[in-house]
């Protein structure tokens, strides 16, 4: 009898403990919904949720003139041009009108795992790093298009203004 008692309430312990953590999810969910919503509301367009390891997302936010994720802004009028990395390696890249992207270091190596990113550099001089993150299942590779795909099109946007 008592073998079944503690297997009842170990049932009912694991059973508490599943509900909490999906009802966490959820609220985390829809407190990310509703920050999209205000970012919206204001005008901004969300391009991409960026991971920022444990303590949640960012987004990086398009309105008329720049880019913002996080503390970092980057006018769309000083992009020069981009690189998609991964793991430090070039996928693709873009150069604006009589722009020379730098050389790049040799990408580093890292196992187990791939880290995506969005290098984006200024006319002004120097350069903006997207960190997309290293989530498995492809998301990280999808957030790191959509950034690259955005600074690609504010490039050719402010091309022909």
């Amino acid at each position: 009898m008592l073998p079944r008692v503690l297997a009842g309430l170990l049932f009912l312990f694991l059973l508490g403990w599943l509900a909490r953590l999906a009802l966490a999810l959820r609220f985390a969910k829809l407190d990310r919904e509703e920050a999209r919503l205000a970012e919206e509301a204001q005008g901004r367009r969300v391009v991409a949720e960026l991971p920022r390891g444990h303590s949640g997302t960012q987004f990086l936010l398009e309105d008329g003139t720049s880019f913002r994720w996080g503390e970092a802004t980057l006018s769309k009028e000083d992009i020069a041009g981009a690189r998609l990395l991964l793991n430090g390696g070039v996928l693709q890249e873009f150069a604006g009108k009589g722009a020379v992207l730098p050389p790049l270091d040799p990408p580093r190596e890292l196992e187990g795992g791939e880290l995506w990113s969005v290098l984006v550099y200024r006319r002004s001089g120097g350069r903006a790093e997207i960190p997309c993150g290293a989530l498995r299942e492809g998301v990280s590779r999808e957030i790191a298009g959509r950034a690259f795909a955005a600074m690609q099109a504010a490039a050719r946007e402010e091309g022909r203004s």
